[in-house]
């Protein structure tokens, strides 16, 4: 199959790019779109990273310019030529034009500029209970670090008929090594969860009084669910005639769409 131009990518960016620019898109997205990540800038009605997404995808199919393959194992490009392995079957595809957002997991030609370890983004899930309140939200947490930088709270599908939290995610960015050092493993994590509970006032169920009147409580109980890790690619290349490598923010998208258009 013959395409003119393609963009592959795991990001809003690379598929809005592939929209705006009339162009097929290949994802190479593995981890799912996160409800807490907020968009630079709302496209298409949405300013978080799951609606744009999902929006994209369904856009694109209904155009007849997305190149999705279920049980993809191997994303390859040679020269002009884009090979996706799926289903012990090997699809072609001929370029005059390929933009990448997303090296991860792809197999390029493209020399290696300035290589850099891979990191690996890690999602620690969480149930919450005996939290003491239904609370129908709790702060989240955003700090600058690699390990359990970010927390969220959020209302899982677990609970028929729930509006109240119970459940919540931790993120982190962490290299091979410390995966596998205890220092960042998933019981750290589970104590990162329980400090931040106690810093926003959520002491857990109630029980009762000590002689000094001080209210007495049983701690939240946090149990961890599930700990998902996704590989990422941090090596920078060089383009080659038909392949470039883009980085740009979807901010530098839009209004670069907005001056041409």
């Amino acid at each position: 199959m013959l395409l003119e131009k393609v963009v592959i990518g795991s990001s809003v960016e690379a598929a809005y790019y592939a929209f705006i620019n009339d162009a097929y898109f290949a994802p190479n997205r593995k981890d799912p779109p996160m409800f807490y990540r907020k968009l630079s800038v709302p496209i298409l009605g949405f300013d978080t990273e799951p609606g744009a997404w999902s929006r994209l995808l369904l856009m694109l199919g209904l155009l007849g310019k997305l190149i999705e393959h279920e049980d993809t194992t191997t994303i390859r490009i040679d020269e002009n030529t884009l090979k996706i392995a799926a289903n012990n079957t090997t699809y072609k595809y001929e370029f005059d034009d390929c933009w990448v957002f997303d090296t991860t997991h792809l197999q390029l030609e493209n020399k290696v500029r300035s290589p850099r370890p891979k990191t690996y983004l890690v999602l620690d899930d969480f149930q919450l209970s005996m939290l003491g309140n239904k609370w129908e939200s709790l702060p989240s947490m955003e700090k600058d670090l690699d390990f359990a930088g970010k927390l969220y709270y959020y209302i899982s599908d677990r609970v028929d008929g729930a509006h109240f939290v119970t459940d919540c995610v931790l993120e982190s960015k962490l290299t091979h090594e410390q995966i596998n050092s205890f220092d960042y493993s998933d019981s750290m994590a589970r104590f990162v969860v329980e400090r931040h509970l106690k810093e926003i006032g959520v002491n857990g169920q109630f029980m009762t009084y000590y002689q000094s009147g001080k209210p007495k409580y049983r701690k939240p109980r946090v149990k961890h669910v599930g700990r998902f890790v996704y590989e990422r690619d941090n090596n920078s290349y060089y383009d080659t005639k038909h392949v470039k490598i883009v980085k740009k923010t979807l901010k530098e998208i839009v209004d670069a769409f907005r001056t041409n258009g």
